[in-house]
């Protein structure tokens, strides 16, 4: 696999902790959070609650494949990744983590754009990224 590194040096900025209501989606959420705050870019520091259902992608290019996850009440374990505004037109958020559906079985993957629902809240805490 062909990756391209960047090394880049910045500081962090303002934390931001944000409530996410029943039936909203973890990425779109997360992104307007920062808009709403004039962020153009975080990481995530946290997460906790719980999705409706989940669907988690695994793998690259063409060999990509979907990870539907049944709910209601799948759990969030972990969280991790950036938000990406500067392109206004096309946000480069990438947000991976593991959640446990209903039976307590753990599945890692990214969560997918409009398809990771909050069930009754989540939580999540996010960090300004300032380049240099």
């Amino acid at each position: 696999m062909d990756t391209d590194v960047v090394v880049e040096s910045g500081h962090y900025g303002r934390l931001v902790v944000a409530r996410l209501k029943p039936n909203e989606d973890l990425i779109e959420s997360l992104e307007n959070k920062c808009l709403e705050h004039g962020i153009g870019r975080a990481i995530i520091r946290g997460v906790v609650g719980s999705l409706i259902d989940a669907s988690l992608e695994r793998g690259y290019g063409n060999t990509t494949c979907e990870q539907p996850i049944s709910g209601p009440g799948v759990e969030i374990l972990s969280v991790f990744g950036e938000i990406d505004l500067r392109d206004r037109g096309s946000p480069n958020t990438v947000l991976s983590g593991v959640v446990a559906d209903t039976k307590g079985q753990m599945f890692a993957g990214r969560f997918r754009r409009g398809a990771n629902l909050s069930f009754i809240t989540i939580e999540a805490s996010l960090q300004e990224w300032i380049s240099d």
